[in-house]
Protein backbone atom coordinates (compact mmCIF):
# COMPACT_ATOMS: atom_id res chain seq x y z
CA UNK A 1 0.00 0.00 0.00
CA UNK A 2 2.82 2.40 0.84
CA UNK A 3 4.31 1.90 -2.62
CA UNK A 4 0.93 2.67 -4.22
CA UNK A 5 0.63 5.86 -2.18
CA UNK A 6 4.07 7.01 -3.26
CA UNK A 7 3.20 6.34 -6.93
CA UNK A 8 -0.05 8.28 -6.53
CA UNK A 9 1.81 11.25 -5.09
CA UNK A 10 4.34 11.25 -7.92
CA UNK A 11 1.65 10.94 -10.61
CA UNK A 12 -0.73 13.54 -9.23
CA UNK A 13 1.54 16.29 -7.92
CA UNK A 14 3.42 18.05 -10.67
CA UNK A 15 5.43 20.03 -8.17
CA UNK A 16 7.21 16.85 -7.12
CA UNK A 17 9.21 17.22 -10.31
CA UNK A 18 11.20 19.75 -8.30
CA UNK A 19 12.54 16.77 -6.35
CA UNK A 20 13.66 14.89 -9.47
CA UNK A 21 17.24 14.82 -8.28
CA UNK A 22 16.29 12.47 -5.45
CA UNK A 23 16.46 9.59 -7.90
CA UNK A 24 19.36 10.45 -10.17
CA UNK A 25 22.23 11.76 -8.05
CA UNK A 26 24.14 8.60 -8.89
CA UNK A 27 26.37 8.49 -5.85
CA UNK A 28 26.33 8.41 -2.07
CA UNK A 29 26.43 11.71 -0.16
CA UNK A 30 29.95 12.85 0.66
CA UNK A 31 30.92 13.39 4.27
CA UNK A 32 31.52 17.01 5.15
CA UNK A 33 30.09 20.14 6.69
CA UNK A 34 28.61 21.61 3.51
CA UNK A 35 25.49 20.41 1.76
CA UNK A 36 26.72 20.54 -1.83
CA UNK A 37 28.33 17.14 -1.39
CA UNK A 38 26.28 15.95 1.56
CA UNK A 39 23.07 16.26 -0.47
CA UNK A 40 21.03 13.89 1.71
CA UNK A 41 20.31 16.48 4.44
CA UNK A 42 18.73 19.17 2.23
CA UNK A 43 17.10 16.91 -0.36
CA UNK A 44 15.86 14.11 1.86
CA UNK A 45 14.83 16.23 4.85
CA UNK A 46 14.54 20.00 4.56
CA UNK A 47 13.40 20.24 0.94
CA UNK A 48 10.72 17.60 1.49
CA UNK A 49 9.24 19.65 4.32
CA UNK A 50 9.66 22.90 2.40
CA UNK A 51 7.82 21.58 -0.64
CA UNK A 52 4.97 20.28 1.51
CA UNK A 53 4.54 23.75 2.97
CA UNK A 54 4.82 25.55 -0.36
CA UNK A 55 2.36 23.23 -2.11
CA UNK A 56 0.01 21.98 0.56
CA UNK A 57 -3.09 23.14 -1.34
CA UNK A 58 -2.19 20.64 -4.06
CA UNK A 59 -2.15 17.83 -1.48
CA UNK A 60 -5.95 17.78 -1.82
CA UNK A 61 -5.35 15.50 -4.80
CA UNK A 62 -4.12 12.82 -2.42
CA UNK A 63 -7.72 12.39 -1.29
CA UNK A 64 -7.03 11.01 2.17
CA UNK A 65 -5.52 12.54 5.28
CA UNK A 66 -3.88 9.20 6.08
CA UNK A 67 -1.67 8.86 3.00
CA UNK A 68 2.03 8.86 3.76
CA UNK A 69 5.28 8.43 1.96
CA UNK A 70 6.94 5.07 2.63
CA UNK A 71 8.86 5.01 5.89
CA UNK A 72 11.53 2.65 4.56
CA UNK A 73 12.94 1.62 1.23
CA UNK A 74 15.87 -0.05 -0.43
CA UNK A 75 19.26 1.59 -0.52
CA UNK A 76 18.34 3.16 -3.86
CA UNK A 77 14.93 4.60 -3.04
CA UNK A 78 15.90 5.25 0.54
CA UNK A 79 14.07 6.68 3.47
CA UNK A 80 13.04 10.10 2.22
CA UNK A 81 13.54 11.75 5.55
CA UNK A 82 12.95 11.37 9.23
CA UNK A 83 9.36 11.02 10.35
CA UNK A 84 9.24 14.35 12.13
CA UNK A 85 10.19 16.27 8.98
CA UNK A 86 8.03 14.24 6.60
CA UNK A 87 5.11 12.16 7.75
CA UNK A 88 4.06 14.31 10.69
CA UNK A 89 4.13 17.49 8.61
CA UNK A 90 2.21 15.89 5.79
CA UNK A 91 -0.40 14.48 8.17
CA UNK A 92 -1.01 17.78 9.88
CA UNK A 93 -1.13 19.73 6.63
CA UNK A 94 -3.45 17.24 4.97
CA UNK A 95 -5.85 17.04 7.89
CA UNK A 96 -6.31 20.83 7.93
CA UNK A 97 -6.20 21.68 4.22
CA UNK A 98 -9.45 23.65 4.24
CA UNK A 99 -7.87 26.11 6.66
CA UNK A 100 -4.73 26.60 4.59
CA UNK A 101 -5.95 28.56 1.57
CA UNK A 102 -4.71 32.07 2.42
CA UNK A 103 -3.86 34.43 5.25
CA UNK A 104 -2.21 31.63 7.19
CA UNK A 105 0.38 31.55 9.96
CA UNK A 106 2.57 28.46 10.32
CA UNK A 107 4.99 27.53 13.09
CA UNK A 108 7.60 24.90 12.21
CA UNK A 109 8.89 23.24 15.38
CA UNK A 110 12.14 21.29 15.11
CA UNK A 111 14.47 19.55 17.54
CA UNK A 112 18.00 20.72 16.79
CA UNK A 113 20.33 21.25 19.78
CA UNK A 114 23.42 23.44 19.93
CA UNK A 115 25.39 20.59 21.47
CA UNK A 116 24.95 18.36 18.42
CA UNK A 117 27.47 20.12 16.19
CA UNK A 118 29.44 23.36 15.74
CA UNK A 119 27.06 24.35 12.95
CA UNK A 120 23.95 23.88 15.05
CA UNK A 121 25.57 25.83 17.88
CA UNK A 122 25.03 28.93 15.73
CA UNK A 123 21.32 28.39 15.08
CA UNK A 124 18.73 30.87 16.29
CA UNK A 125 16.00 29.63 18.58
CA UNK A 126 13.28 31.52 16.68
CA UNK A 127 13.48 32.94 13.15
CA UNK A 128 11.60 33.41 9.89
CA UNK A 129 11.40 30.05 8.09
CA UNK A 130 12.74 29.71 4.55
CA UNK A 131 9.23 28.96 3.19
CA UNK A 132 7.89 32.30 4.42
CA UNK A 133 6.02 34.08 1.57
CA UNK A 134 3.82 36.84 2.95
CA UNK A 135 3.62 38.99 -0.18
CA UNK A 136 3.22 36.24 -2.75
CA UNK A 137 1.21 33.57 -0.92
CA UNK A 138 -0.03 35.37 2.20
CA UNK A 139 1.89 32.80 4.18
CA UNK A 140 3.74 33.76 7.37
CA UNK A 141 6.07 30.98 8.54
CA UNK A 142 8.27 30.99 11.65
CA UNK A 143 10.61 28.28 12.90
CA UNK A 144 11.02 27.49 16.59
CA UNK A 145 13.84 25.23 17.76
CA UNK A 146 12.22 24.30 21.02
CA UNK A 147 15.13 22.43 22.64
CA UNK A 148 18.04 24.35 21.13
CA UNK A 149 19.70 24.95 24.51
CA UNK A 150 18.94 21.56 26.05
CA UNK A 151 21.72 19.14 26.88
CA UNK A 152 21.35 15.45 26.07
CA UNK A 153 20.77 14.86 29.77
CA UNK A 154 17.93 17.40 29.68
CA UNK A 155 16.29 15.52 26.80
CA UNK A 156 16.36 12.18 28.60
CA UNK A 157 15.03 13.85 31.78
CA UNK A 158 12.03 15.26 29.91
CA UNK A 159 11.27 11.89 28.33
CA UNK A 160 11.46 10.23 31.74
CA UNK A 161 9.24 12.87 33.33
CA UNK A 162 6.42 12.07 30.92
CA UNK A 163 7.11 8.37 30.53
CA UNK A 164 7.85 8.75 26.82
CA UNK A 165 9.56 5.63 25.46
CA UNK A 166 12.57 6.44 23.25
CA UNK A 167 12.96 4.99 19.79
CA UNK A 168 14.10 1.35 20.07
CA UNK A 169 17.36 2.06 18.26
CA UNK A 170 18.50 3.84 21.44
CA UNK A 171 17.30 0.93 23.56
CA UNK A 172 19.39 -1.55 21.56
CA UNK A 173 22.53 0.51 22.06
CA UNK A 174 22.85 3.06 19.26
CA UNK A 175 23.62 6.62 20.28
CA UNK A 176 21.81 8.40 17.44
CA UNK A 177 18.56 7.89 15.60
CA UNK A 178 19.02 9.09 12.04
CA UNK A 179 18.75 7.41 8.65
CA UNK A 180 19.35 3.72 9.28
CA UNK A 181 22.47 3.67 7.10
CA UNK A 182 23.59 7.28 7.44
CA UNK A 183 26.92 8.20 5.90
CA UNK A 184 28.11 9.40 9.32
CA UNK A 185 27.53 6.04 11.02
CA UNK A 186 30.62 4.74 12.75
CA UNK A 187 32.11 1.28 11.97
CA UNK A 188 30.56 -0.20 15.11
CA UNK A 189 27.14 1.05 14.01
CA UNK A 190 27.63 -0.52 10.59
CA UNK A 191 28.67 -3.75 12.26
CA UNK A 192 25.31 -3.76 14.04
CA UNK A 193 23.49 -3.11 10.77
CA UNK A 194 25.36 -6.04 9.25
CA UNK A 195 24.10 -8.23 12.11
CA UNK A 196 20.47 -7.07 12.12
CA UNK A 197 19.93 -6.17 8.46
CA UNK A 198 22.35 -8.29 6.42
CA UNK A 199 20.32 -7.92 3.21
CA UNK A 200 20.37 -4.11 3.43
CA UNK A 201 24.07 -4.13 4.21
CA UNK A 202 24.67 -6.30 1.14
CA UNK A 203 22.66 -3.89 -1.05
CA UNK A 204 24.95 -1.04 -0.02
CA UNK A 205 27.99 -3.15 -0.93
CA UNK A 206 26.51 -3.90 -4.35
CA UNK A 207 25.57 -0.26 -4.89
CA UNK A 208 29.17 0.76 -4.28
CA UNK A 209 30.28 -1.55 -7.08
CA UNK A 210 27.46 -0.51 -9.40
CA UNK A 211 27.97 3.22 -8.87
CA UNK A 212 31.74 3.17 -8.66
CA UNK A 213 31.33 5.39 -5.61
CA UNK A 214 31.88 4.32 -2.01
CA UNK A 215 29.69 5.32 0.92
CA UNK A 216 32.78 6.48 2.80
CA UNK A 217 34.87 9.18 1.15
CA UNK A 218 38.05 7.09 1.05
CA UNK A 219 37.21 3.36 1.18
CA UNK A 220 34.57 0.78 0.51
CA UNK A 221 32.11 -0.32 3.19
CA UNK A 222 33.79 -3.60 4.14
CA UNK A 223 37.15 -1.88 4.57
CA UNK A 224 35.54 0.93 6.58
CA UNK A 225 33.80 -1.49 8.95
CA UNK A 226 36.76 -3.87 9.19
CA UNK A 227 36.64 -6.00 12.33
CA UNK A 228 34.66 -3.47 14.36
CA UNK A 229 32.49 -4.95 17.09
CA UNK A 230 28.76 -4.31 16.96
CA UNK A 231 27.13 -1.89 19.42
CA UNK A 232 23.87 -3.87 19.51
CA UNK A 233 22.57 -4.65 23.02
CA UNK A 234 20.39 -7.75 22.77
CA UNK A 235 19.09 -7.60 26.35
CA UNK A 236 15.88 -5.76 25.35
CA UNK A 237 13.97 -8.33 23.28
CA UNK A 238 11.07 -6.00 22.62
CA UNK A 239 13.30 -3.22 21.29
CA UNK A 240 15.14 -5.68 19.04
CA UNK A 241 11.83 -6.91 17.63
CA UNK A 242 10.57 -3.35 17.05
CA UNK A 243 13.81 -2.39 15.32
CA UNK A 244 13.63 -5.38 13.01
CA UNK A 245 9.94 -5.13 12.15
CA UNK A 246 9.12 -1.43 12.51
CA UNK A 247 5.92 -2.47 14.25
CA UNK A 248 4.65 -0.66 17.34
CA UNK A 249 1.51 -0.70 19.44
CA UNK A 250 -0.07 2.40 21.04
CA UNK A 251 0.93 1.03 24.43
CA UNK A 252 4.58 1.13 23.32
CA UNK A 253 4.66 4.93 23.22
CA UNK A 254 4.24 5.79 26.90
CA UNK A 255 4.88 3.95 30.15
CA UNK A 256 4.65 4.90 33.82
CA UNK A 257 7.58 7.23 34.62
CA UNK A 258 8.74 5.01 37.48
CA UNK A 259 9.22 2.16 34.96
CA UNK A 260 11.26 4.33 32.59
CA UNK A 261 14.91 3.38 32.17
CA UNK A 262 17.77 5.21 30.49
CA UNK A 263 18.39 3.49 27.13
CA UNK A 264 21.60 1.58 26.49
CA UNK A 265 22.70 3.99 23.78
CA UNK A 266 22.40 7.18 25.84
CA UNK A 267 25.46 9.45 26.17
CA UNK A 268 27.30 7.63 23.39
CA UNK A 269 27.96 4.72 25.66
CA UNK A 270 29.41 6.67 28.57
CA UNK A 271 26.22 6.26 30.61
CA UNK A 272 25.67 2.54 30.17
CA UNK A 273 25.75 2.11 26.40
CA UNK A 274 27.66 -0.90 25.05
CA UNK A 275 29.98 1.31 22.99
Amino acid sequence: MKTDVAKSVICNLNWLNELHSLGDVGKFPAKGGIHTGRWCSPQLKREVADNLIRHFNELKELGSPRHKFPAKGSSQSGRWCSGSLKAQIQDRVTVGLDNFSENINILVVSGERRGESPGRALYNEIEIHRTNAVARAKRLVHQWRAVIDYSERDIWAVLQRYGSVPHPCYSIGWSRCSCMMCIFSEPRHWAGIRELFPDDYEKIRKDEIELGFTIDNTRDLDTYVGDAQSCVDYSDDKAIRQTLTGEFEPTDIFIAPYLWRIPAGAFKGSGGGPC
